[in-house]
């Protein structure tokens, strides 16, 4: 690339983050796919450069991990609170949040972002206690699935999401055939659309509009998670693990 391309998409990268950075980032945090973020911006802002903040917001907060989760996820978080006191007078101070007081379910993503001691600790491999879902001893696999999750909290609960082959043939993987000269649109947006067919489109939205950079990522397991992998488990398209790092379990679920 030369200077003058390379200035202009740095300035239009800095032009976008100004302009939308905020509310893709409060968007995301609420929930939404990045369809609807796209939509809702009031900044005619490109796809794509929507996707970058969505994703390396989806990454600092944790919601999204490149490797298994780790001690790291123990370390407790530094947060400031402000105060008033009787005189209006505000004040900041700081407090330290563990895991035991971070228990709670929702749609949204938990987007508290690793400290500097997290950062530290993200090599400290965890000594997991194994198990394997079993139909008949543990029930329904989303029931489990939230009984784990309400125990050992959200912020704590992590489930492998192999879809890097899955859901970007909208994205990658039909640009990479393309300009190799072996495209097969038609074949592999079929084999995507049956896969994610058990879905319903706000599930499927929110799936093909992360860009999985990795054949396995691992996405924090709230409630949209929970149902998505348990409609795909039970069409036979999802065998994958789940790591609840509190209780240090690690459990396999595998293919129906």
């Amino acid at each position: 690339m030369d200077k003058p391309d390379y200035f202009q998409s740095a300035l239009s990268s800095f032009v976008t983050e100004a302009a939308c950075g905020g509310a893709v980032r409060h968007l995301t945090d609420i929930g939404y796919t990045l369809d609807q973020i796209v939509d809702r911006l009031d900044y005619p802002a490109p796809r794509a450069k929507v996707q970058r903040i969505m994703m390396a917001y989806l990454y600092e907060s944790c919601v999204l991990l490149r490797e298994e989760p780790s001690e790291a996820l123990f370390a407790p978080r530094t947060q400031f609170v402000q105060e008033q006191d009787d005189y209006g007078r505000r004040s900041f101070r700081k407090i330290s949040v563990d895991h035991e007081g971070q228990n709670n379910m929702t749609n949204a993503a938990d987007s508290t972002a690793a400290s500097q001691w997290d950062k530290a600790a993200q090599m400290r491999h965890i000594l997991w206690k194994e198990s394997a879902y079993d139909p008949k001893r543990d029930g329904k696999l989303t029931e489990l699935l939230h009984r784990k999750c309400e125990k050992n909290g959200e912020t704590y609960s992590y489930i492998s999401c192999p879809f890097g082959e899955l859901a970007n043939d909208h994205y990658s993987q039909i640009e990479k055939k393309e300009q190799s000269g072996q495209s097969n649109q038609d074949g592999l947006r079929a084999a995507v659309e049956e896969k994610l067919s058990c879905l319903n489109g706000r599930q499927r939205e929110y799936i093909q509009g992360i860009r999985w950079e990795q054949p396995v990522v691992y996405h924090r397991l709230n409630r949209r998670m929970i149902e998505i992998i348990g409609k795909l488990y039970e069409a036979g398209a999802y065998e994958g693990v789940c790591f609840f790092v509190p209780g240090r379990e690690k459990l396999t679920i595998p293919a129906r």
